[in-house]
C-alpha cells in the first residue's frame, strides 16, 4: 500500500512538471495552443514515467543499471507520441512526420522532468527500505534484550532458592518453629518469584513485599544480628499518601539481590551485626531506591567489591538488567556508608502515565 502511494505521488509530481513545461512552451510561442502543448507534454511524461514503474525491474535483469534508462525512455517516448498524435489528430504517426520543433523541445523538457522525479522516487524508495530495515533491526534488538532479561532473571532464581533452602536446613534442628515459619515465607517467595519473573515489570509494592518476606527469613536465621526498616514508615501499611509510589513499575527481583548482598557481605561479617534500611522516594520523574546497611565497609569486602564494582551474581545481574531495560536512563551507584557499611542507590525513570 505504501509503495502504491509513493508511485501515485511520483505520477502526480511528474504531471505537475509536465503541465508547467506545456504552459512554458505555449507562453514562449513555440506552440500555438496551450492545451495542445500541455496534452503532448503530459502524454510523453506519464508514458515514460509508467514505463519506468512497470518495466524497470524487468529490463534491469538483462543489462547494466546505467543503460536501463535508455530503452525505457525511448519506449515511453514513443508510446507518448503515438497517444498524443491519436488524440489530437487521429493520426498516431503525426509527430513522427511533422512539427519537429515543438516535438524536440517538449521531449527534452519532459525527459528532464521524468529524470528528476525518477531520482526523487528512487530516493524515497531507498529511505522507505532503510526505515523498514531499521524497524526490523529494532524488533530483533528488543527480542534479544527480552531474552537477555529472562536469562538474567533465571540466574537469580536458583541462586536465591538454594541459599534460602540452605539457611532453613540449618534451622531445622536448632529451632524447628523458626524453620517452619521460614518455609511458609519461602512458599510466599517462590509463588511471587514464579509469577513475577514471567513479567517484564511489577508494581513496587509487590517487590517490596517480596523483600520484606526475604528479610523475615533472614532475621529468623540471625535474629539478634539483623534489623531492618522501610522508609517512609507507612510505605507498606496502606498509607494513601504513598499509593501512587507503590504502584510504580520496575523489573521484578531487582531489590532482593542488593539486600542479600548487604546481609551476606555486610552484616554477617560484622561482629555486631547491623541494620538494613530500604528508602523509597520520587525525584525529578525518577524512582530513587536506596538500600543502606551498617555492616562492614566496601574496603573490607572482597577485592572485587572495591572501586564501585560490586559484581557478584546478584549485583552484576541488577546492573545488567537496569541497562538492558532502561539504557543510560537508569543507574546503580555504590558508596561507603558513614560510619560503616554500604549504600546502594537505584535511579529508575518513571513513566508519567503511571502516576
Amino acid at each position: 500500500m505504501q509503495k502504491l502511494r509513493r508511485k501515485l505521488i511520483y505520477l502526480g509530481f511528474t504531471g505537475l512538471f509536465c503541465l508547467a513545461i506545456g504552459l512554458l512552451l505555449w507562453y514562449l510561442g513555440i506552440t500555438e495552443s496551450a492545451w495542445i502543448s500541455i496534452l503532448i507534454s503530459l502524454c510523453i511524461g506519464w508514458s515514460i514515467n509508467l514505463t519506468f514503474i512497470l518495466a524497470e525491474k524487468l529490463i534491469a535483469q538483462y543489462m547494466p543499471a546505467y543503460l536501463v534508462p535508455i530503452p525505457l525512455t525511448a519506449f515511453g517516448l514513443t508510446i507518448g507520441l503515438l497517444i498524443s498524435g491519436s488524440i489530437l489528430f487521429r493520426e498516431p504517426l503525426n509527430f513522427f512526420t511533422d512539427n519537429y520543433l515543438a516535438l524536440i523541445i517538449g521531449v527534452f523538457f519532459s525527459i528532464v522532468g521524468v529524470a528528476i522525479f525518477s531520482t526523487h522516487y528512487k530516493l524515497l524508495s531507498a529511505r522507505a527500505e532503510l526505515a523498514k530495515a531499521e524497524a526490523q533491526r529494532q524488533a530483533q534488538q528488543k527480542l534479544l534484550l527480552e531474552t537477555e532479561l529472562k536469562l538474567l532473571q533465571a540466574q537469580i532464581e536458583p541462586h536465591f532458592l538454594f541459599n534460602t533452602l540452605s539457611n532453613i536446613v540449618g534451622l531445622i534442628r536448632q529451632t524447628p518453629e523458626a524453620a517452619e515459619q521460614s518455609l511458609l515465607n519461602l512458599t510466599t517467595l517462590l509463588r511471587y518469584s514464579l509469577q513475577s519473573t514471567r513479567k517484564a515489570l511489577v508494581a513496587l509494592e509487590e517487590e517490596l513485599n517480596f523483600v520484606r518476606a526475604y528479610l523475615d527469613i533472614q532475621s529468623i536465621r540471625i535474629p539478634e544480628r539483623l534489623q531492618y526498616e522501610f522508609r517512609p514508615s507507612g510505605l507498606l501499611e496502606g498509607n494513601s499518601a504513598q499509593d501512587s509510589i507503590r504502584q510504580l513499575q520496575l523489573p521484578p527481583l531487582l531489590l532482593q539481590p542488593i539486600v542479600e548482598n548487604s546481609i551476606v557481605h555486610g552484616i554477617e561479617p560484622s561482629e555486631s551485626g547491623g541494620q538494613v534500611v530500604i528508602e523509597v522516594s520520587l525525584r525529578n520523574n525518577k524512582l530513587i531506591i536506596t538500600i543502606t546497611d551498617t555492616g562492614v565497609s566496601i574496603s573490607e569486602h572482597a577485592p572485587s567489591a572495591k572501586n564501585n564494582d560490586l559484581s557478584g551474581t546478584g549485583l552484576g545481574n541488577v546492573r545488567q538488567r537496569l541497562h538492558a531495560s532502561y539504557g543510560d536512563a537508569a543507574n546503580m551507584t555504590i558508596s561507603e556508608n558513614s560510619p560503616c557499611g554500604v549504600v546502594v542507590q537505584l535511579s529508575i525513570p518513571v513513566n508519567n502515565d503511571e502516576h
